[in-house]
């Protein structure tokens, strides 16, 4: 009980502060403090998305998460599965690729987007592709991480137990190695999100990055901002489910003793 009081006061104070944001966002552009051709009350970005149909933001933000969706899974379904096989079958292999594979993680993704489009095509291929190489690299790296910190004697104790390899991966390997894993879905969620936004504004003709983009080529300032709050909302929202199925999920996750 406790600790949902804890929760909800600081989701209270947090909602006061967005308010109070956004009454300081009305006010400056009016008193002067900034120039309102560039930041415009809030209450102009509030009217922008009247000139929208609720249809069309939805589609933008429903097409946004189906690019996300699609590009993040298959993040997962090559990087979690590489991680345990070299972090934990190969670990010779693991250590030979990673000064390789920290080098090509180094390489930003929207640098390498006009590479993606010609190897993939204009429109959803290249988008895809930028999606999964900014996810891949933090979910691999935490994995193959999450794999290493596994103590050997818990193995061991496992093997004097009777347990066999299928059980020892399900009921210790990826036990042990799941906080870890869920800290690189978040990380990579979140590289991909950002990602995502940029390549939608050069390769697109949907999507929230689009919508940004095309109200910056119409000079259609409020929508800009618009936008920006339905990409701080989408992501603020995954965000938090990202944290709610962590805690969900990781129940056997000790917690740190309340004073």
């Amino acid at each position: 009980m406790k600790n949902f009081l804890t929760a909800l006061n600081d989701q209270a104070s947090a909602f006061y502060l967005i308010i109070l944001l956004f009454i300081l966002w009305e006010i400056a552009p009016r008193v002067g403090w900034v120039n309102p051709n560039f930041l415009p009350p809030f209450s102009q970005v509030i009217a922008a998305a009247g000139q929208l149909t609720i249809y069309q933001i939805i589609l933008d933000t429903a097409v946004s998460l189906k690019r996300i969706l699609i590009g993040f899974s298959a993040a997962i379904l090559i990087a979690v599965p590489l991680g345990f096989i070299l972090a934990g079958a190969m670990p010779k292999v693991s250590r030979f690729l990673n000064s390789l594979m920290m080098f090509l993680a180094q390489i930003p993704p929207f640098i390498l987007f006009p590479v993606f489009v010609v190897v993939f095509g204009v429109g959803e291929g290249g988008i895809y592709t930028v999606i999964l190489w900014s996810a891949v690299w933090p979910i691999l790296f935490t994995t193959m991480t999450g794999v290493g910190q596994i103590d050997p004697l818990l193995i061991k104790c496992a093997r004097s137990m009777g347990a066999d390899t299928i059980d020892i991966f399900l009921k210790v390997v990826i036990p042990g190695a799941f906080p870890s894993i869920m800290t690189g879905l978040r990380s990579g969620m979140t590289m991909c999100f950002m990602m995502l936004i940029g390549a939608e504004t050069l390769g697109a003709d949907s999507g929230l990055g689009w919508l940004i983009s095309n109200a910056q080529k119409m000079g259609l300032v409020p929508r800009i901002y618009l936008a920006a709050l339905l990409v701080a909302v989408v992501g603020l929202a995954i965000n938090y489910l990202f944290e709610w199925l962590e805690n969900e999920i990781i129940i056997w996750k000790e917690q740190a003793p309340e004073l």
